[in-house]
This record gives structure tokens, C-alpha cells and sequence, in this order.
């Protein structure tokens, strides 16, 4: 049984090729895949970029929230001492 599917594979993955091979077989759709190609290539790139600066942006706002917190940190800290201090 195990060779019945792996046949029925073999003639899918036949037939797809034979598809391709008579689809890229004219000028018209070779030129129509490769604009097609190009342009997700344009679009992923763009994509890229964008999460960059997404990625850039929030680790700048990161980087900000964790400075603030560390002198919050020190300012209790240091009123906390002084407040110890106190008693």
C-alpha cells in the first residue's frame, strides 16, 4: 500500500510539473512570473524595512522606560535611607 501513494505522489508532482513546464513554455508567462517574482521581492523588502524601524522604535522606547525606572529606583532608595536614617 505504502508504494500505491508514493506513486499517486510521483504522478501529482508529474502532473504539476508538466503544468509548469507548459505555463513557462510561452514568453508572455515568463515575463508576467517574473514581474510577479520582482515585485514580492519589492514588497518583502519594503516589509523589512518597516519592521526595522518598528523594531528600532521599540527598543528605543524600552531603552527610556528602563532609565526611568532605574532613577526611580535610586530616588526611593535614597529616601528610603534617608527616611531610615531618620528614625
Amino acid at each position: 500500500m505504502g508504494k500505491k501513494s508514493n506513486s499517486l505522489f510521483t504522478l501529482a508532482l508529474g502532473a504539476v510539473a508538466g503544468a509548469a513546464a507548459v505555463f513557462f513554455s510561452k514568453d508572455e508567462n515568463r515575463e508576467k512570473a517574473k514581474e510577479a517574482v520582482t515585485k514580492a521581492t519589492q514588497d518583502i523588502k519594503s516589509s523589512a524595512k518597516k519592521a526595522e524601524k518598528e523594531v528600532k522604535k521599540q527598543v528605543k522606547t524600552a531603552k527610556k522606560t528602563v532609565k526611568k525606572t532605574k532613577t526611580a529606583v535610586k530616588k526611593a532608595t535614597v529616601a528610603a535611607k534617608k527616611t531610615a536614617q531618620k528614625e
